[in-house]
């Protein structure tokens, strides 16, 4: 999927039977019952994320925390690698992923009637919590992770306000070493 497609179409819910078809091209090398079987081991983890999409509200957090994300891309496509195994040659499939795709960072204004109502109140939890830290000017040692949403509904595209490509990203896969991302445009870069 090319950046400008964000831009055109928005952010679409996890559609399964379009990522295993991406799967089986990506791995059209691979015997194919290897494939359809590790395909079939998923086949309730597709139903019960169909049309979710998973953000994350600090592009910091992803960068440093979470890289693995912006280098190999979809969970569901690095789940189905990873219990792919390795190749005769020893090829981690997971890796094979990085070869597709531009890791981006958008800026998203999540529509509040797309995020759950628990999520919400956690939400808000965190900020009065945070307020209530700083008007105390007593911190507190909870942790620095941002609020993460699962919306299980389609973003439309004028909630698409920018995107860039980080240039380091932290690799959880690589022993937590630099990922130096080559590719710092795309067609709709300025």
């Amino acid at each position: 999927m090319s950046v400008s497609s964000y831009y055109e179409h928005g952010l679409l819910g996890q559609k399964s039977d379009l990522l295993c078809d991406l799967f089986r091209q990506i791995f059209s090398d691979v015997p194919k019952e290897d494939v359809e079987n590790v395909i079939m081991r998923f086949a309730d983890r597709s139903n019960s994320e169909r049309g979710a999409m998973w953000l994350v509200g600090s592009d910091t957090f992803l960068v440093e925390q979470c890289g693995h994300y912006l280098i190999q891309g979809s969970e569901y496509l690095m789940a189905l690698a990873a219990h792919l195994g390795r190749s005769p040659s020893g090829e981690d499939y997971r890796f094979r992923l990085r070869q597709y795709g531009i890791p981006t960072i958008l800026e998203v204004d999540i529509p509040v009637k797309l995020v759950p109502g628990a999520q919400q109140v956690e939400v808000a939890k965190m900020i009065l919590s945070e307020w209530g830290q700083l008007a105390t000017r007593r911190a507190l040692p909870f942790g620095d992770t941002p609020p993460c949403y699962v919306v299980r509904q389609d973003i439309p595209p004028e909630c698409v306000h920018d995107h860039y490509h980080p240039e380091r990203i932290i690799d959880p896969h690589r022993g937590h070493r630099p990922y130096v991302n080559a590719l710092l445009s795309c067609e709709v870069c300025c």
